[in-house]
């Protein structure tokens, strides 16, 4: 996922590093999935109550830069974004299309690399990792 501000293209990154990190200047994870969209988690009527209020603005901001500076350090370049570029960077109109933006890295970086099924027959998964180590040993 990417996210274009001011004219510069940012990759998004999220693994459990920035996991973490969105945990220990946010929330919680499972809040912060509520809170990311303006919904307050015991929110039974599912109503963005938060929705562009500053506690859901930092929420986004916060999420752009963590996980801006991954994917920028992951692509080689320096990870210099801060919260103070993103939120002047980040138009009100561009509200939706970051928190989407967001939520597709959060979504990517929790898919699984299992490998696809070749056959019915067992999988010697120690011949697999070697197979593995061997490719990228050359």
């Amino acid at each position: 996922m990417k996210i274009t501000l001011k004219g510069r293209e940012i990759p998004l990154l999220y693994t459990t590093y920035e996991m973490k990190t969105i945990q220990q200047e946010v929330c919680p994870i499972g809040e912060f999935l509520y809170l990311l969209f303006g919904r307050k988690q015991d929110d039974k009527k599912n109503e963005a109550s938060l929705y562009l209020h500053p506690e859901h603005l930092d929420a986004v901001i916060k999420a752009i830069r963590i996980l801006g500076n991954a994917g920028l350090e992951e692509a080689g370049q320096a990870p210099d974004l801060t919260d103070k570029w993103v939120g002047r960077a980040l138009k009100p109109q561009m509200m939706m299309e970051a928190m989407q933006a967001c939520i597709g890295a959060i979504n990517e970086g929790m898919e699984s690399e299992i490998p696809e099924k070749e056959s019915d027959e067992p999988v010697d998964v120690t011949l697999e990792e070697m197979k593995k180590k061997e490719t990228k040993d050359g």
